[in-house]
């Protein structure tokens, strides 16, 4: 009983790792995303073949998700099949994203809006990196005096034998 338990909960966490790995995996792209929005949406407003057009450079988590947008776009209405996008993954910055695509299927001019987007995920890309860059130091700092004792050893190693032969000469 106690074992059904435990096996119900682990299998319940890794649905819940893959699900947050996938939305991680995504709102990893979504600056490139929206700074590719911004451009394709100064050429065309045709926000389906622009979707396709990004389908084929995006991640494979990102691709698999325009996939079925696209698909639902093609099937029904437009503004639903990215609300069901938006849904799907739970992420407020894919919600930025989408609420921008509507309000361009509505008929604003969304460039202003995914310029500025695109400059606030980049800044949060940028303060995601530094997070993950401060958890490093930790690591690397072992690795790092591994080094500086090897040039150390090396050095002396090195002043030792200039030494020896210099004594040698010596007397």
């Amino acid at each position: 009983m106690f074992l059904s338990v435990a096996v119900y909960f682990k299998e319940i966490k890794t649905a819940e790792d893959k699900v947050k790995n996938k939305r991680e995996e995504i709102e990893y792209e979504l600056p490139r995303f929206a700074a590719t929005l911004t451009q394709e949406l100064k050429a065309s407003r045709d926000i389906l073949s622009i979707l396709e057009s990004y389908k084929q450079n995006a991640g494979a988590s990102m691709k698999r998700e325009l996939e079925i947008t696209v698909a639902d776009m093609k099937s029904g209405s437009f503004e639903g099949a990215l609300t069901r996008f938006e849904t799907r993954l739970g992420s407020s910055a894919l919600s930025e994203v989408v609420r921008g695509l509507i309000s361009v299927l509505r008929g604003d001019d969304g460039v202003v809006y995914f310029q500025m987007l695109a400059h606030d995920l980049k800044q949060l890309e940028l303060q995601r990196l530094k997070t993950i860059a401060a958890k490093q130091p930790a690591k690397i700092r072992k690795y790092s005096f591994a080094m500086l004792m090897c040039f150390v050893f090396m050095y002396l190693a090195v002043m030792g034998i200039q030494i020896m032969n210099t004594m040698g000469k010596l007397f």
